[in-house]
């Protein structure tokens, strides 16, 4: 800091906490005046910045009770507070607003993943309808009696509900209805999952015995050499003379 000499008009340095400065021209060494120190804290008040209004502070304890200098010093502490203040409350706004920055990214990430949730939930319900309604329908065919209707129908349906047991039993009645060819693929289907060996091994023999009837008509003669049409099964007691020529 600066102040003039009383001698030469001079620039006399001085420092904060001096109380005598040394001329730059004439080399005359003086005491700070309490005015100089007193223009000097008001200049650096004067800047409003936080540096300048510490200095400011120091300058008026240094001259503590000559003329306002205790008011004055009060006034700069009052300023420092309140600039303070304001860096902190802009740093606490600045806080919020990344604060809320955050909470909003994790909001968007949670209502995404709410959707996504809830869409697989429409999703999953809608199916499950769905295949409720065809197994209501696989239902409604086997008790009409439908059976090789239910069967297919529960057979599509695959491990829902109880849709292989009800395959079984629809097979069962398929086959205690006579329909061997019809009641099989189901059995061979449910083979190694529900214990149907019996009625899979029953449908093979009724079908293999329905062949075998079929080839030995095929291989019995259907007229005699007179044109007369004669039974499939001929009896131990044929005599072939006993035929009327």
């Amino acid at each position: 800091m600066i102040c003039r000499c009383k001698s030469c008009g001079g620039s006399i340095e001085w420092k904060i906490g001096d109380a005598m400065g040394v001329c730059m021209d004439c080399g005359a060494r003086q005491e700070i005046d309490k005015s100089d120190i007193y223009e000097e804290a008001r200049r650096l008040s004067e800047e409003d910045t936080e540096e300048g209004l510490e200095q400011a502070m120091l300058l008026y304890r240094s001259i503590r009770g000559w003329r306002d200098a205790d008011m004055l010093c009060r006034a700069c502490r009052i300023r420092l507070g309140r600039m303070h203040w304001l860096v902190e409350s802009a740093m606490l706004k600045e806080e919020e607003e990344r604060f809320e920055a955050k909470m909003a990214r994790r909001r968007k990430i949670l209502l995404a993943v709410l959707t996504a949730l809830l869409l697989s939930l429409a999703v999953i319900i809608i199916i499950t309808s769905v295949r409720l309604s065809r197994y209501n329908r696989a239902a409604e065919h086997f008790a009409a009696g439908e059976y090789e209707r239910a069967a297919a129908a529960f057979q599509e349906m695959g491990d829902f509900k109880n849709s292989r047991a009800r395959v079984y039993l629809s097979a069962v009645e398929l086959y205690k209805a006579g329909k061997y060819e019809e009641a099989l693929p189901y059995f061979v289907w449910l083979d190694g999952d529900i214990d149907n060996g019996y009625y899979l091994r029953k449908c093979q023999e009724r079908l293999a015995e329905q062949d075998t009837g079929a080839s030995k008509e095929e291989q019995l003669p259907s007229a005699m050499p007179d044109g007369s049409w004669r039974l499939a099964n001929l009896s131990t007691d044929y005599v072939s003379g006993e035929v009327d020529a």
